[in-house]
């Protein structure tokens, strides 16, 4: 895995609100963390369980975060996902 600067900017609208944040750190694991616990907080009900199902965009998030955002960022520079019900649009950086 690339060391690297990281650097990841999000924003997620959901009924909770809007939830939007910055990460900046020399591990891929730390800023996919960092996205996960804002997409997680932008999801929550909190009059609901926290083990509640999600829906397809927090799905394929997950996957994309999981699957292509590291190996893109680190060949192309810069990784973008924009959820096609507008809920999320996260960016990843990396900088060698």
């Amino acid at each position: 895995m690339p060391h690297g600067p990281w650097q990841a900017e999000w924003t997620f609208i959901s009924e909770a609100g809007v939830t939007t944040g910055t990460a900046h750190t020399p591990r891929y694991v730390d800023i996919r963390t960092a996205v996960f616990k804002a997409a997680d907080k932008s999801q929550r009900d909190l009059a609901h369980d926290e083990t509640a199902e999600r829906a397809e965009p927090w799905k394929l998030l997950v996957g994309a975060l999981y699957s292509e955002a590291m190996l893109t960022a680190d060949e192309l520079g810069t990784w973008r996902y924009v959820s096609l019900d507008g809920w999320a649009n996260v960016t990843i950086r990396f900088t060698p």
